[in-house]
């Protein structure tokens, strides 16, 4: 923004009072920064470049934070995701998840009705930036879905 950057803005906005939900986009990726501005009150920072999925699964997570609703527990269907617990219930059955198929079930239930690339998930749940052609997603998928038939 010409003249002013996000931080001085929420700065202006924290101080008089104003508590709308924040999420900080930025090019400034520097811990100092990210700190700066979670310490100013923004909710969440997200540093550019950035996937869209990713910024509105954030504002989600924010918007469900300031509704009341526990960010830890997520429901989809018959599905009951507590990530702090990190424990699967589906239909009222504990479902043992490894870590690995967690984070995969966990990204996709904090993104629900979107269409999610393999890339996508390979990157946030794998930590791949790039697609090493690879068929470990569809096998961690097919493990989950075995999981809960059981």
């Amino acid at each position: 923004m010409p003249g002013r950057d996000g931080l001085d803005i929420l700065r202006t906005l924290r101080d008089v009072g104003v508590e709308t939900p924040a999420i900080l986009l930025t090019a400034r990726n520097e811990l100092g920064d990210r700190v700066q501005g979670l310490e100013m009150g923004a909710d969440d920072y997200l540093a550019k470049p950035f996937y869209v999925e990713e910024l509105n699964a954030r504002i989600q997570a924010v918007l469900r934070r300031h509704s009341g609703r526990p960010q830890h527990r997520l429901e989809v269907g018959s599905l009951q995701l507590d990530c702090i617990n990190r424990s699967l219930h589906c239909q009222g059955q504990s479902v043992e998840l490894t870590r690995r198929e967690f984070s995969l079930l966990e990204y996709l239930m904090r993104s629900p009705n979107q269409v999610l690339t393999r890339g996508q998930l390979l990157e946030h749940v794998w930590g791949y930036d790039f697609d090493p052609c690879t068929n470990v997603v569809d096998v961690c998928i097919k493990r989950i879905r075995r999981k809960m038939h059981h």
